[in-house]
């Protein structure tokens, strides 16, 4: 691929924001992701800053203290443990970065009722997919199940968005589930699971900001080494991107319904269990296992001792 097309840019630029992703905790910085990418720092910077419409600086910032909102929102860690899962050397540090951002200090923006870009986000999804946005009789703790994953990566693209990220993670879905699934199937891993999700903190981020992805999660276990390998260097796949998923326990629902469908009710269930505290998050990246057109499974990662 030519070094000044398009593509070839987008392609880099989504590889730095996965590997952004992957160190939002710590701080790294736009020359060493450029170094790992082999490609010219300050050509990286102004195509990063053309893609996504700010600089490296401010989308590192951004989503570091979108992360800490959604955990303020929907888990139990205390404002100290925030600051320090979200890399801040201290809680005055981040209490100063978070107020300057949001206005009001992370106590306070704990206890909303409800948040500046959710209610554009619900309705968006609304429109787009017609779900219904409660489904009480199916999204409540009675139907889940318990359960604990070991850990995976995840090898995964960034939905396209142009800035309408859930309109189109449906009309492009079909065609990225089809490849997943030959890949799949080439590499003889069935128990592989083809998922979705956002790589953002819903609903902290602005609707037109999110990153919708589909990628396949490959458990982490020696009999999958060589299968590891291949996604990584051996097979045509396209310059996957790669994220480690922890052990974690889930909050498991099993749904006959497609994606679409389920998003919308899957969150508000979510948003509504940890409010009234029913369960809490220790993550804020809940996903959907996409195992057929009309029947899909939610994965919720919560924190076991808090709670039922």
């Amino acid at each position: 691929m030519r070094t000044n097309t398009f593509a070839y840019w987008k392609e880099k630029v989504d590889k730095a924001i996965a590997i952004s992703d992957n160190h939002l905790s710590g701080d790294i910085s736009i020359s060493k992701i450029a170094d790992e990418l082999c490609v010219d720092a300050q050509t990286l910077t102004r195509r990063f800053e053309m893609f996504l419409g700010e600089s490296y600086k401010q989308f590192t910032k951004r989503r570091r203290l979108e992360q800490a909102g959604g955990l303020l929102w929907h888990s139990a860690y205390n404002i100290g443990q925030i600051a320090a899962y979200c890399g801040y050397g201290s809680q005055q540090s981040f209490t100063k970065a978070f107020t300057q951002e949001y206005n009001e200090t992370p106590a306070h923006y704990r206890d909303k009722p409800f948040l500046p870009n959710e209610e554009e986000t619900l309705y968006i999804t609304k429109v787009i997919t017609s779900s219904d946005s409660d489904q009480k009789e199916i999204f409540c703790l009675d139907n889940t199940t318990e359960i604990h994953e070991g850990s995976f990566t995840l090898y995964y693209t960034i939905l396209p968005s142009q800035h309408d990220p859930i309109r189109n993670m449906v009309k492009y879905m079909m065609h990225y589930i089809s490849k997943f699934r030959v890949t799949r199937a080439a590499l003889m891993i069935p128990d592989a699971r083809i998922i979705t999700g956002t790589l953002d903190s819903v609903p902290v981020t602005a609707y037109d900001k999110m990153m919708m992805y589909v990628g396949l999660l490959v458990p982490n276990v020696k009999a999958y080494e060589t299968i590891h390998r291949q996604l990584k260097f051996g097979f045509d796949t396209c310059g996957l991107l790669e994220k480690h998923i922890p052990a974690n326990n889930y909050k498991h629902l099993k749904l006959n319904m497609g994606f679409a469908e389920a998003g919308l009710p899957m969150y508000n269930f979510i948003n509504k269990s940890c409010r009234v505290s029913d369960f809490k998050m220790n993550s804020n990246h809940f996903f959907i296992s996409l195992t057929g057109l009309n029947d899909c499974e939610v994965f919720i990662p919560f924190e076991k001792r808090y709670g039922c």
